[in-house]
């Protein structure tokens, strides 16, 4: 910004000097030749040096927007990736959800025939032994869809975190992207700028030195 400021004061001081000299043509003749020769080959150097300035500006802009079309790319490749491992994981959900549910199903049929087959015992003497034998059984089997169950509820809880980091990720990446389209825009709108001063200069070179030329032919 400061080489931007210097430049803007050169500008403003060639400007004046210029009106200066299109006031003073009609007098041509009553000032000093040598003097004005000068002065328009300090106009020629002030333009040549706005010149040059103007096009490492536009060096630096063209390179700071090639890293961020770099940036951006970069981004579209992460959210790319994260858009797969999400739809991935949803599908590693639907597994667990089915899982839960037939476990379920199982807990819920277990327990029925257990009270089912302690009513029996009551009922059936004779029976005892079988059913209590059923009934060891059927404890077994609770204890062992209960440790499932307690497995499922770890790895639902384990997947609601790892989804919440993927929002997050996914939020940041965004605001990133935001960020690098901002700067991209700016950095162009910038660019076109010192293209457009670098037109502008390029001409008044010309006619500076064209000028000069004839200016110096009077020596």
């Amino acid at each position: 910004m400061k080489n931007v400021a210097r430049t803007s004061a050169r500008l403003t001081k060639t400007l004046a000097v210029l009106a200066v000299v299109s006031l003073a043509t009609s007098a041509l003749a009553k000032t000093d030749v040598g003097a004005k020769i000068n002065q328009l080959k300090e106009n020629v150097e002030n333009s040549k040096t706005n010149l040059k300035q103007y096009e490492d500006n536009l060096k630096t802009v063209s390179s700071n927007l090639a890293e961020t079309d770099k940036a951006l790319k970069s981004l579209t490749r992460q959210k790319e990736a994260l858009a797969k491992q999400t739809s991935e994981t949803q599908k590693g959900k639907l597994g667990v959800d089915a899982a839960k549910k037939q476990i379920d199903g199982l807990l819920t049929t277990e327990k029925t025939k257990l009270e089912t087959e302690k009513k029996q015992i009551e009922d059936l003497k004779k029976a005892l032994a079988t059913l209590e034998a059923n009934v060891q059984k059927r404890e077994q089997n609770i204890a062992h869809y209960e440790d499932k169950r307690q497995k499922v509820d770890r790895e639902l809880a384990s997947w609601s975190e790892r989804n919440q980091s993927i929002i997050e990720l996914e939020q940041a990446i965004s605001a990133k992207e935001q960020q690098a389209k901002a700067d991209n825009k700016r950095l162009a709108e910038k660019k076109a700028n010192y293209e457009e001063e670098i037109t502008k200069w390029r001409k008044q070179v010309r006619v500076s030195d064209r000028t000069y030329d004839q200016f110096s032919k009077l020596k």
